[in-house]
This record gives C-alpha cells, sequence and structure tokens, in this order.
C-alpha cells in the first residue's frame, strides 16, 4: 500500500528516504579569512565534459553564501566517514571570521587553481568558479559553479567501482535534528546517531 505525505520543514531529510554525500565546502571572504562547512545538497548541474558544473545549495544567511557571492569561487572536499566528528564540528555556528578548518583539526593544502583551501583529509576535491546563483525562496541560495579542477586521491585511481568506494567510505546523511545538531550518518556498511559535544564556540 502506498500513501501520499506532506512535505515539512527539512522534508528532504526526515520526510522520505535520500541519502546524501557529505562534502566541507570551503571558501575565503573579501579579507582572505578561510571558511569551511558541511553541506549535503551538492550535486552534478552538468555532465557534459564540455562543461562540468556542480550545485551547492546553502542558506542565504551562512558565511558560505556570503563568500562565494563575494569572492566566486568554492571547494568541495568529499569527507571519508572516519571523520564524522570533525565534518561535524566545522557545522557548528561560528562567529564571522573564525577558521572552522582550524578548529576541527582539519590540514589545509592549495588548491589547485582557486584561492579556498582543498582538505588534505578528504578524498577527493572539486574546485568551482561561480556561474550563476538560483534562489528557489528567500532563505536558499544554489550555486552553479564552473568545475576547474578536480582532484583524486592515487589509491582510489584504476580500481573497481567497488573497490574505489570501499576504500573512500564516504560519509553519508540520511536525517537531521536540527535543534541539536544530530545527524543521522551511514557509510558503507554502517550508520550511527551522531551530535558533536556541545562546546562554548566563538
Amino acid at each position: 500500500m502506498k500513501k501520499e505525505i506532506t512535505p515539512e520543514f527539512l522534508w528532504h531529510l526526515n520526510n522520505v528516504v535520500l541519502t546524501f554525500q557529505i562534502a566541507i565546502v570551503t571558501t575565503i571572504d573579501d579579507g582572505g579569512r578561510v571558511n569551511a562547512a558541511p553541506f549535503g545538497l551538492v550535486s552534478p548541474f552538468c555532465s557534459s565534459p564540455e562543461n562540468p558544473q556542480m550545485l551547492v545549495s546553502s542558506n542565504s544567511m551562512w558565511h558560505t553564501s556570503q563568500n562565494i557571492e563575494s569572492t566566486k569561487e568554492f571547494v568541495i572536499n568529499y569527507a571519508p566517514y572516519s571523520l564524522i566528528e570533525k565534518v561535524a564540528k566545522t557545522g557548528l555556528m561560528y562567529s564571522d571570521g573564525v577558521n572552522e578548518i582550524d578548529k576541527a583539526g582539519l590540514t589545509a593544502i592549495p588548491a589547485l587553481k582557486v584561492k579556498p583551501p582543498r582538505l588534505e583529509e578528504c578524498f577527493q576535491h572539486i574546485e568551482c568558479r561561480l556561474n550563476q546563483i538560483i534562489r528557489p525562496n528567500e532563505s536558499q541560495n544554489n550555486f552553479i559553479g564552473d568545475v576547474l579542477s578536480i582532484s583524486i586521491n592515487e589509491e582510489l585511481l584504476n580500481k573497481g567501482r567497488e573497490e574505489m568506494l570501499k576504500i573512500a567510505d564516504p560519509l553519508l546523511l540520511f536525517g537531521m535534528d536540527i535543534s541539536r545538531f544530530q545527524g543521522n550518518y551511514a557509510g558503507v556498511g554502517k550508520a550511527t546517531v551522531y551530535a558533536p559535544p556541545k562546546t562554548e564556540v566563538e
């Protein structure tokens, strides 16, 4: 039997069965200060190899949104399941200008084509320059970025798809209690519920 449901707040996370591969998006502001935050609404927008593009969906009030609008560049860093605690820490609501990479104990490395850094601990990186912004509502920005560079851990190259997936072990999100910053996370063959410890943020 099938039953129709009505979309509610965070319907894409809590009303339906969808999984989202988590990426930490790095940006810089006008002063060159680095920002990092986790996102699940990240996907290819144009699959053409002649014009590859990525989509990142962000709340318009977040620092990531403000930085992309201002400096036009961003890096999508794909995180493995083993980074779950550090990924969650980058998602805390820090004050403007705080470096979440340092707070989470991650390692910034230079990007190849843009100013925001890549993250050493992530297995894959897609560097983008802003092409356009689609605003489906007042609080959401959908950033379409032209792909300038893709880099990936060498150990993942020349492997079968299943072996590549097992080695990368991407971090997946399939639910969220936003009031507690508690997410339902999964990896290859495993799942857990995790919320970062309650700490004072700057």
